[in-house]
């Protein structure tokens, strides 16, 4: 009677299927890094698209509130997160008024925001009463 060899009956994994399941794990996991990545650089995006948008809404109602006569386009002017004059501030935020007719401004109030691929701006309409 022969023996058998054990050798040979042997369930398991050989050395190149597990260098392969190495292979995959490891490009599984660079792929779930860079997107871990471009989540955290999205995120920041938005957290500076939005203050971005609250400095201009802020300076749209400050705007809003002067009289109509006295306004006028101003100069970029650098501001922090809360709107306020800063030097070396993130954002700048600039003012364009024109006259759309002859009792009508347009306020156009920019602001550029870090790693901004444009600016965010706001327009409003205001109304200028004719002097009588």
């Amino acid at each position: 009677m022969a023996m058998k060899n054990p050798a040979n009956n042997e369930a398991g994994f050989t050395l190149v299927s597990v260098m392969i399941a190495v292979c995959l794990l490891s490009l599984a996991l660079m792929a779930l890094a860079k997107s871990q990545g471009v989540l955290a650089r999205s995120e920041t995006d938005t957290a500076n698209r939005s203050s971005a948008l609250a400095v201009a809404q802020g300076y749209t109602e400050v705007v809003r509130s002067r009289d109509p006569n006295t306004l006028a386009s101003e100069p970029a002017v650098q501001v922090d997160a809360n709107g306020a004059p800063a030097v070396g501030g993130p954002y700048t935020r600039s003012t364009v008024v024109s006259s759309d007719a002859p009792n009508l401004l347009r306020v156009t109030i920019t602001v550029d925001y870090p790693r901004a691929r444009s600016a965010l701006s706001i327009v409003t309409l205001i109304y200028k009463p004719t002097a009588t």
